[in-house]
């Protein structure tokens, strides 16, 4: 029983610190099968598009079309698949328009990509490494212009652009075996949808800034990064993390949502529900900011929060604590800092006397002379003689 217990322990966490690493595995797979079967399919009509001309100049210009009609079929092919990878709802109707948009962008990726290439290539001499790297700029993109997020668009067009130049140097050395043409050609196209799924995939993982993790309840170990302004979490099967089974049956719909704020920090709050939510094993009864560890209870499903930086503490911070819980925080001061009151500095050779008091020296302006010795010396200064006494009345 302790044994079994163990390997049950052991594999829950490998699940949790493998989840995205499969992730990035199936984008991998993903992209290298569409890739090999989009370049299969247009194998023969592309290599007789590239036959034609009878002159240097037509057979460069069939030669660039071919090309650009290949990178926007393996662009499409490539960003659907990877669209369907990231696409977390189990409705098939969210599933198509992420596949869709994923599709879309890495045809015209491809179209531009494939045509510019292949211009350089043909007339310049620079290596189409450089096209394939444009089409991966717009498949990595594609995603993250489709939900409508900058950072997951600006870390998939990273790791796209990596992928793609990464791709196209290995399939420029790949397909290029003249003694082994389409079987060349299918593995260059396979390398090439591997390296662009495996950067982009990886550029989300190593790039991400906060992310939840399932530690106990409906499928523990799944991880769900988060790079929306607004992540909504509960039972529906349209939610990018939904929490099913039978732990999450008091559950809402919509049960609990985590918004990140323009200071980089996330909030999380309750959406009314009849269980509540709670938040570091407290009820939620007004928005609370999120820190670095944070456990959030749903039901039965118990998730973990982790930012990988945090803002520092500051009017920004503060303005957006007040924002969650409803309150208004006092403006900080506009105008110039008020003056400080400083005691004037005491003269040389004044002499300090308890309770800051500063003794006069003999000698300053507005008193009297020193007092000198009779003699009108330099020796020691003697004081003056006390006045006679006042005589007595007569």
């Amino acid at each position: 029983m302790l044994e079994a217990w163990t390997l049950g322990t052991f594999s829950a966490k490998q699940s949790q610190t493998m989840s995205l690493n499969r992730f990035v595995y199936y984008c991998a797979v993903v992209g290298g099968w569409m890739a090999f079967l989009a370049g299969m399919l247009l194998e023969r009509p592309i290599r007789h598009l590239s036959e034609l001309g009878e002159s240097a100049a037509a057979m460069q210009l069939w030669d660039t079309i071919s090309a650009t009609l290949t990178a926007t079929a393996v662009g499409g092919a490539i960003g659907c698949g990877l669209g369907l990878v990231s696409a977390t709802s189990k409705r098939w109707q969210p599933r198509l328009r992420h596949a869709g948009a994923g599709a879309v962008g890495g045809a015209v990726g491809g179209l531009i990509g494939g045509l510019v290439g292949a211009a350089l290539y043909t007339y310049i001499g620079l290596p189409r490494a450089l096209g394939w790297a444009i089409m991966g700029v717009a498949i990595g993109a594609a995603e993250g212009l489709h939900q409508n997020s900058f950072r997951r668009m600006a870390n998939g067009a990273i790791g796209g652009a990596l992928g793609g130049l990464l791709g196209g140097m290995l399939f420029g050395l790949i397909a290029t075996r003249p003694e082994a043409a389409m079987a060349s050609r299918a593995v260059g196209f396979t390398a090439l949808g591997i390296t662009i799924g495996a950067l982009i995939g990886l550029a989300h993982v190593v790039l991400k800034q906060a992310w939840l993790t399932v530690l106990d309840g409906f499928r523990p170990g799944r991880q769900l990064i988060l790079d929306q302004a607004v992540t909504v979490l509960g039972r529906g099967d349209h939610l990018p993390l939904p929490l099913l089974g039978p732990s999450a049956k008091d559950l809402e719909t919509e049960h609990a949502r985590i918004t990140l704020q323009t200071d980089g920090r996330y909030v999380v709050e309750d959406r009314q529900s009849r269980i509540g939510t709670m938040h570091r094993g407290q009820q939620l009864s007004e928005p609370a900011i999120l820190e670095d560890g944070d456990l959030l209870r749903l039901g039965g499903n118990i998730l973990r929060f982790n930012q990988r930086m945090r803002t520092a503490a500051g009017p920004q911070a503060e303005a957006a604590a007040s924002e969650a819980s409803g309150k208004v925080a006092p403006a900080p001061p506009t105008g110039p800092p008020p003056p400080v009151q400083t005691p004037p500095a005491a003269p040389a050779g004044d002499r300090p006397l308890p309770g800051g008091a500063i003794a006069p020296q003999p000698g300053r302006p507005g008193q009297g002379p020193p007092p000198t010795s009779p003699g009108g010396g330099s020796g020691p200064k003697i004081p003056p003689p006390p006045p006679p006494p006042p005589s007595p009345p007569r």
